[in-house]
C-alpha cells in the first residue's frame, strides 16, 4: 500500500537553472538608491537619497536616468530641504516623464507655486509627490496631507498623466479628503493607509481617501484604483469577498508588541465613492504588501511578506506550504514569545474580488529566527511571467541549484549579498532559477531580464529557461527543496523524462535513466514522462554539497541536466494524505463542525485502515504514520535495500519541547517490505477530543531538534468503546 502511494501523492510543479548576473557601475557621491524604472529603450531610473555633506546634515532626495549598461547619467536631479528627503517610490509616464513620491521631514521642501500644497502644514512626518519632465526637469513639487502627519510609499500613473499616491497615514490633524469619498479603517498611532490622485498639473486632488491602501498602488486602463495596505484595525469589506474578517491582535514577532498588521486589498471606483471590493488576504500573524500589479482582465497581483504558516495559499500553486521553523512554538498557533520567520507570498485575486486564482508562499526554512527570507519588489515582463526580488536568510531558499553552497544565505562569504532574483510563471506554478544578487529592489526590462538595485549598486539579472527536470521534490510531501539527507526519497517533476515504469527492484539504471550524486549512482524507484522517483544515495554523508547529475536516454531529445545541492544530516517529512495535495493545507478538515487547522498525514489505524474524520481512531489505540529523510541512522541502512523486518531506529520521531498533546510515542522503526529509508513511527492516541495536532520533531546528531515539516500532523480520535 504504501509504495504505490508514494508514486500517487505528489504535487504537480516545475522550476529552472540557469542565468547570470552583470555588475553596473556604482551609483556616484555615495547615492542610495531604494527605486528602480526601466523604459522601454532600457534607460535606467534610479530614485533614492544621498548626503551631500556629511552627518548630522540631512540627507537629500534625488532622482536620475542612466544609460541601458549604467555607464553614463543622462540627468540627475536632486531636491533640497532643511531636513531629511527620501525618495522611496517612482513610476513612469507613457512620455517618460517621471514621477516620485516620498517623506520629508523639512518645513523647506523645494515645492512649486500653484501646487496641491506649497507649504508644510505639520511638523513631522509629510509625504510629497514630484513630477519631471523627460529630461529632468521640475513640473511639479508638492507636500500632501494636509495637517496630518503621512508617508509616502508608492505611485502609479496612468495614461493621462494623473499620479496615484499612497502611504500611511497617522491620528492627529486633518486630511483633507474628496466629497463622497469612501470610507476606511480610522487612523491610529499605527497609521492607516490614505489614495489620493493627482491631476497633471499636480494643482488639485482628484481623489483623496483615508483608510485604504498604504503600502502598494496600481491603476487599471478604466480608471480604477487597486490599493494595497496592512491595518490593526478593523478596515471595511464588502460583501462576498474573499476573505470579510481577520483576527486583529498583537503580532508577538514585533517589537514592544506592536499589533499585526493584516493585510487588505481594495478596489476603488475611478471616482473614489464607490468600493468595489474589499477583502483582508491573511493569516493568524498578518501579511505586509510590498508591490501590486493588475492583469488586462482586471486580476490583481500582490506580493509581500508574512509570519502567517496560514497565510491563503492555493494547493496547485508553486509553494502551497510554509515551511520556516516555527522555532519557538510547539503547535500552530501557539503562545509563542516570537511568531514564525517571514516567508514571501505572491498572491493572484481575481476580479471580483471574491477568490483567488492562485497563490504562493516563497521561503526556506527561516533559520534566522526573528528573521526569513522576504519579497520587496514585484514586475510582470511582456510574457505575464512574475519576476520578484527580496532578500533571505534561509540557505534552502527554493531554486538555488545553480548555487554553490558555501554562496548561499547564511552559509557563508556571500560576495553578491542575499538578495535575490526569481521568476514564477504566469499561473503560479513553475519558478525559475533564482539568482542571488545585490539587493532587494527591482524593475523588469523589455527582454525580460530585471534591473536590480541595492544602496549604490546595480546590477542586470537574467533568468533561464525553464529545464527538462523541472522541480526537485520531496517524495513525502513534494516540498520543493536545494537540499538533501542521505537516504533521502526524491521526486524529479518534468516533461519528457522517461518511459514509464516500475522496476524489480531498485536498480541504479532503469528505462534509460541514470541519476547521480557525486559521480554515486541513485536507485530508481519509479519513472515517467513527467517524474522520476529515486533514493538519495547513503554515500553522500559528510559532503557539504553534490551536484546531482540527471540522464535520461531513452526520450528524444535526450535529458542531461546538473543540479547543485547541499548535503543535510536529515531532511525529515511526513507522509501526507491525498486530501494534502488537492486542498489548502491549513483549515483543510472540516468535519462535524469543525474546522481544524493541521496537515493530514497518511495515517493508519490499528485495523491498517486509513485514518479520517469519518474514519477516527479509537481513543487509547495505536496510529502509524510515515517518514521520509530521517539521515543515517542507527542501526545504520544500506542503500536501495528492502528492509527484511521491523528493527528500531534511532532518531526516533518525539513531541516538540513543551507540547500538550495527547500522544505517546510508542516507536521508531523500519518498515518491512519497503526501500529502508521510509521509517514508520507508531503513535498512541490518548486524547478524548475529535482532533489532536500533533507537532513532530526529530534530533539531529548535533543534538538540536529538527522540527518535522508543517505545523503538526492532524489524527482524528473517537472515545473508546
Amino acid at each position: 500500500m504504501l509504495r504505490g502511494l508514494l508514486f500517487l501523492l505528489l504535487a504537480s510543479a516545475s522550476q529552472a537553472f540557469g542565468g547570470g548576473i552583470q555588475l553596473l557601475p556604482a551609483l556616484r557621491n555615495g547615492a542610495t538608491a531604494n527605486a528602480v524604472l526601466v523604459d522601454t529603450s532600457g534607460n535606467i531610473y534610479v530614485a533614492g537619497w544621498f548626503a551631500a555633506n556629511p552627518p548630522p546634515a540631512p540627507s537629500n532626495a534625488f532622482v536620475g536616468k542612466l544609460s541601458p549598461d549604467g555607464s553614463q547619467i543622462i540627468w540627475w536631479t536632486a531636491l533640497d530641504g532643511s531636513q531629511d528627503n527620501n525618495y522611496v517610490a517612482i513610476a513612469l509616464g507613457s512620455d517618460n516623464s517621471v514621477y516620485v513620491t516620498g517623506t520629508t521631514l523639512s518645513q523647506a521642501f523645494p515645492t512649486t507655486p500653484g501646487s496641491l500644497q506649497p507649504t508644510a502644514s505639520v511638523l513631522g512626518n509629510q509625504t510629497f509627490a514630484v513630477k519631471l519632465t523627460p529630461s529632468g526637469a521640475v513640473v511639479y513639487a508638492t507636500y500632501i496631507g494636509g495637517s496630518a502627519q503621512t508617508t509616502g510609499n508608492a505611485i502609479a500613473v496612468d495614461s493621462s498623466g494623473h499620479a496615484f499616491i499612497t502611504g500611511t497615514l497617522y491620528s492627529g490633524g486633518v486630511f483633507p479628503t474628496t466629497p463622497s469619498a469612501v470610507i476606511g479603517a480610522a487612523a491610529t498611532s499605527e497609521g492607516t493607509g490614505y489614495v489620493i490622485e493627482l491631476d497633471p498639473a499636480g494643482s488639485t486632488a482628484l481623489v483623496a481617501i483615508s483608510g485604504f491602501g498604504g503600502h502598494a498602488i496600481t491603476v487599471d486602463p478604466q480608471g480604477n484604483i487597486y490599493a494595497a495596505g496592512s491595518f490593526t484595525v478593523a478596515a471595511p469589506t464588502t460583501s462576498g469577498a474573499f476573505q470579510t474578517t481577520a483576527a486583529l491582535g498583537y503580532c508577538v514577532a514585533s517589537l514592544e508588541g506592536l499589533p499585526c498588521g493584516v493585510q487588505h486589498i481594495a478596489k476603488i471606483d475611478p471616482t473614489g465613492t464607490q468600493l468595489l471590493y474589499a477583502t483582508y488576504i491573511a493569516g493568524s500573524y498578518g501579511a505586509d504588501p510590498c508591490a501590486i500589479a493588475v492583469d488586462a482582465a482586471g486580476n490583481a497581483i500582490v506580493a509581500g511578506s508574512t509570519n502567517s504558516p496560514d497565510y491563503p495559499t492555493t494547493p496547485a500553486a508553486y509553494q502551497p506550504e510554509y515551511f520556516a521553523k516555527p522555532e519557538t512554538s510547539a503547535s500552530f498557533p501557539g503562545d509563542a514569545m516570537l511568531a514564525p520567520a517571514s516567508a514571501g507570498y505572491i498572491t493572484k485575486l481575481n476580479a471580483s474580488g471574491s477568490n483567488l486564482i492562485w497563490s504562493t508562499l516563497f521561503s526556506g526554512s527561516g533559520r534566522d529566527i526573528p528573521g526569513g527570507d522576504v519579497i520587496d519588489g514585484l514586475g510582470i515582463d511582456a510574457n505575464g511571467n512574475i519576476l520578484f526580488s527580496g532578500s533571505a536568510t534561509s540557505s534552502d531558499l527554493p531554486g538555488l541549484w545553480s548555487t554553490p553552497v558555501a554562496s548561499r544565505p547564511d552559509e557563508g562569504p556571500q560576495p553578491l549579498g542575499s538578495g535575490f532574483v526569481a521568476r514564477l510563471s504566469p499561473d503560479g506554478t513553475t519558478l525559475s532559477p533564482t539568482q542571488l544578487t545585490v539587493g532587494a529592489y527591482m524593475a523588469v526590462r523589455s527582454d525580460g531580464s530585471a534591473v536590480v538595485v541595492g544602496g549604490a549598486t546595480l546590477a542586470i539579472v537574467s533568468l533561464s529557461s525553464v529545464g527538462r527536470v523541472a522541480a526537485i521534490c520531496d517524495t513525502a510531501d513534494a516540498a520543493k527543496i536545494v537540499s538533501v539527507a542521505p537516504g533521502q526519497l526524491l521526486t524529479l517533476y518534468g516533461t519528457s523524462l522517461a518511459p514509464e515504469g516500475v522496476p524489480n527492484g531498485f536498480p541504479t539504471s532503469f528505462n534509460g535513466v541514470t541519476v547521480t550524486f557525486n559521480g554515486i549512482a541513485a536507485p530508481i524507484l519509479y519513472t515517467s514522462g513527467i517524474q522520476i522517483n529515486l533514493q538519495v544515495p547513503y554515500e553522500i554523508s559528510g559532503q557539504t554539497q553534490v551536484t546531482m547529475q540527471v540522464s535520461s536516454q531513452s526520450v528524444s531529445p535526450p535529458v542531461a541536466e546538473s543540479y547543485i545541492l547541499a548535503v543535510v544530516e536529515r531532511q525529515p517529512s511526513v507522509f501526507i494524505a491525498g486530501a494534502g495535495f488537492s486542498q489548502p493545507l491549513f483549515d483543510i478538515a472540516r468535519c462535524n463542525g469543525q474546522n481544524v487547522s493541521g496537515l493530514q498525514p497518511l495515517a493508519l489505524n490499528a485495523d491498517g485502515t486509513q485514518n479520517s474524520c469519518a474514519n477516527p481512531a479509537a481513543s487509547g489505540s495505536t496510529v502509524t504514520i510515515f517518514l521520509n529523510g530521517l539521515g543515517v541512522s542507527n542501526p545504520a541502512q544500506t542503500t536501495g535495500t528492502v528492509s527484511p523486518s521491523l528493527v528500531a531506529i534511532s532518531p526516533a520521531a518525539g513531541f516538540v519541547s513543551g507540547s500538550s498533546a495527547a500522544t505517546n510515542f510508542l516507536s521508531t522503526a523500519t518498515l518491512p517490505g519497503y526501500i529502508d529509508s521510509v521509517a514508520q513511527v507508531q503513535i498512541q492516541v490518548t486524547s478524548t477530543s475529535p482532533s489532536i495536532n500533533i507537532p513532530l520533531e526529530v534530533q539531529q546528531p548535533s543534538g538540536a531538534p529538527f522540527l518535522v515539516r508543517g505545523q503538526g500532523i492532524l489524527i482524528w480520535v473517537r472515545p473508546a468503546n
